[in-house]
């Protein structure tokens, strides 16, 4: 059991039940296998990376479906950018009776309006742009806005607080003489530092006590600052006029004092302070919204996560592969007292929406559809796993940077109900907001509350392959579309180490991945896409039971030396082969552009989609240099999983990965 909450599971039983979801899946679209202890599970991993990644992965996913092979995939593990394409998919599939409805993905009027949406968050053109740009700075403006109304009544509450207490203390009229005792003590603290601290070496004193003297007098001189703003013109002048806008003629006559109106204000306005809500979260999940899951005049931007398990035919999962939606659970505050939590100043864990269960390892996962979390929408799900701008980010956090982040009130992350608490239904949306403002300005967020803080999924591991391996997939194929100018492959060195010491699992490549897919200096292109892993548990982890052993197919974000592409005529410009390369003549940086930049143009969307496209091509084997509508590739066939998995398991070793890029060259 999780904290107070008996209804809390832990992962053994979400797993248990994603299984029979997969089942039945697989039932419904005729895929052989059935999902027990030793079946074959694929999993595709999408990463994150913005629009970039959504665009690479369009590409790539398309291609998939092309050969029949995304039916196949059991599971669609998503972060970040790469759940703006999930999403799409989610949608699209949510009605579909059966396997048919493969069919509606990917159409031209999708991708037509995908590639409008490239620039989702100021889409359109010349004057249309305009107005959706000034959108999106009003929108902000007003959001900060918003966010000042808690921080300016939680202002005059100090301040009148700090002014009752100093009179309350000091009482009445002793101001003056408060006052010349700061500055008595501040001049003999300057003299004795400036003209008696030269004598030191005559071994007459120690300046410890005038250290201990300053720190006395530094809260002394803030307390009489601020006891003297209180009164000032100023303060005095805009509480006035903050108290003439909440109607404070009407307050009792006690409330008439400044500090208990002040107070009340700040209370009251603090149950209204939802950063859900009066951040820039709203605005970005509306417009992930319009742009991936209204594609083509089809979906609902309203669809709750929890109605993704009642498909067309059945109360199971729908025939989309089963969604695990990544986002990271922050810890940054100190849990004393419960050994079981983790420790330090940088703590954070996995949190998983998903259409069944919604949670962690860390606070358990609770039904999706239970008060809290009913009320979560796709693309909520969505835009949460890509909160990248954020006060607390996981292992990326920075206090100095949280605090103002949080004053600025630039955050895209969400206050969850905490699976390890129970919480009356009625009372599941009332919450004093304040409480978690400060848990955010501090870095002071733990599991204690009943709410928690989550942020985006690459704050804590960025390629989505984590919980795939928490579920023994045994194949999977993560699209790596991060960006990594230089090739370091920090994202996957990451899910090494976080498999090794959390999962006890060992992901041994038998390709280089420096090798095969960092562009070599002489001509700066890569020599594959993609490199194979073995997964394997470690030694000494698996005493009782036979032992996890998995593949995975790595495949990153490059570009191939154009002598790869000989199968189509070179020389017209507009072939879509090419693009990418025309495209790279003018920006160096493709296709490892700054994740920051979220406002693609046609030409630049067009170059991301069609490198997605050929990635996918050249992984399967496949000629992709005809965009067709969703025509299926004849020349590959996969009866199963087991068939694919057996395709990248002859890859052995350079000479046979090398022998395999020759065939298809």
């Amino acid at each position: 059991m999780f904290g107070d909450n008996p209804e809390t599971a832990d992962l053994t039983k979400v797993i248990e039940a994603e299984r029979q979801a997969v089942e039945t899946r697989r039932q419904r679209l005729h895929v052989k296998g059935q999902v027990d202890a030793d079946s074959a599970l694929f999993g595709l991993a999408l990463s994150g990376g913005g629009v970039r990644s959504a665009t690479i992965n369009l590409g790539f996913l398309k291609v998939l479906n092309q050969c029949g092979i995304l039916h196949l995939a059991d599971y669609l593990s998503t972060v970040s950018g790469g759940g703006y394409l999930g999403g799409y998919i989610q949608t699209k599939l949510k009605s579909g009776p059966d396997l048919t409805a493969y069919s509606s993905l990917f159409t031209q009027e999708d991708i037509a309006h995908l590639q409008a949406y490239g620039n989702y968050l100021t889409p359109g053109k010349s004057v249309g742009r305009i107005f959706t740009s000034l959108r999106l700075f009003g929108a902000f403006i007003f959001s900060l806005l918003m966010n000042l109304i808690w921080v300016v009544t939680l202002f005059f509450t100090l301040l009148f607080a700090v002014r009752e207490l100093f009179d309350f203390i000091f009482g009445q009229g002793t101001e003056p003489f408060y006052r010349q005792l700061i500055l008595n003590a501040a001049l003999i603290l300057i003299f004795a530092h400036f003209f008696l601290h030269v004598l030191r070496h005559m071994k007459l004193w120690s300046a410890e006590p005038l250290y201990w003297l300053e720190g006395i007098l530094l809260p002394l001189a803030v307390i009489y600052l601020l006891y003297d703003l209180a009164n000032s013109h100023l303060i005095i002048s805009g509480w006035g006029a903050l108290s003439s806008v909440f109607g404070a003629e009407y307050f009792p006559r006690l409330l008439r004092h400044d500090f208990p109106a002040a107070f009340c204000l700040f209370i009251l306005t603090g149950f209204f302070a939802n950063p859900n809500v009066l951040t820039m979260h709203r605005f970005y999940r509306n417009r992930l919204a319009v742009a991936f899951m209204k594609t083509g005049g089809n979906g609902d931007g309203a669809l709750k996560l929890h109605e993704l398990k009642k498909g067309a035919v059945t109360d199971d999962c729908g025939i989309a592969p089963y969604p695990l939606i990544n986002a990271c659970l922050n810890l940054l505050g100190r849990e004393d007292g419960d050994k079981r939590k983790f420790k330090g100043l940088k703590t954070c864990d996995y949190f998983t929406f998903s259409p069944l269960f919604c949670g962690s390892k860390l606070t358990g996962y609770v039904d999706t559809s239970s008060p809290g979390y009913k009320d979560i929408t796709l693309a909520t799900a969505v835009a949460v796993s890509g909160a990248a701008v954020n006060p607390d980010m996981g292992t990326k956090s920075k206090r100095p940077l949280a605090f103002l982040m949080t004053l600025l009130n630039l955050r895209l992350g969400y206050w969850i109900l905490n699976p390890a608490k129970k919480v009356p239904s009625i009372l599941s949306n009332i919450s004093w907001w304040p409480y978690y403002h400060l848990a955010e300005l501090f870095s002071a967020t733990n599991t204690r509350r009943l709410k928690v803080n989550i942020s985006d999924g690459g704050h804590i591991e960025n390629l989505g392959i984590y919980e795939l391996l928490r579920r023994k997939c045994s194949l999977i194929v993560a699209i790596d579309a991060s960006a990594d100018p230089y090739y370091d492959f920090d994202d996957l060195r990451n899910i090494i180490i976080r498999a090794r010491n959390e999962l006890g699992l060992c992901i041994k490549f038998r390709q280089s991945p420096e090798a095969f897919i960092r562009p070599k200096p002489s001509a700066g292109f890569s020599d594959s896409h993609f490199v194979i892993a073995d997964i394997s548990e470690i030694e000494g982890k698996s005493e009782e039971r036979e032992a996890y052993a998995g593949l995975l197919v790595y495949v990153k974000s490059s570009l191939l030396s154009q002598k790869k592409f000989k199968r189509i005529d070179e020389d017209k410009f507009n072939n879509a082969e090419n693009v990418g390369f025309f495209y790279k003549v003018y920006h160096p940086t493709f296709p490892h552009e700054s994740t920051a930049d979220q406002f693609f143009d046609r030409d630049q969307w067009q170059a991301y989609y069609d490198l997605g496209r050929f990635m996918a091509g050249d992984l399967l084997g496949v000629d992709v240099s005809k965009d067709r509508d969703n025509e299926r590739h004849e020349s590959i066939d996969f009866e199963d999983i087991s068939h694919l998995c057996e395709r990248f398991n002859n890859i052995r070793n350079d000479a046979d990965l090398m022998k395999y890029l020759r065939y298809m060259d």
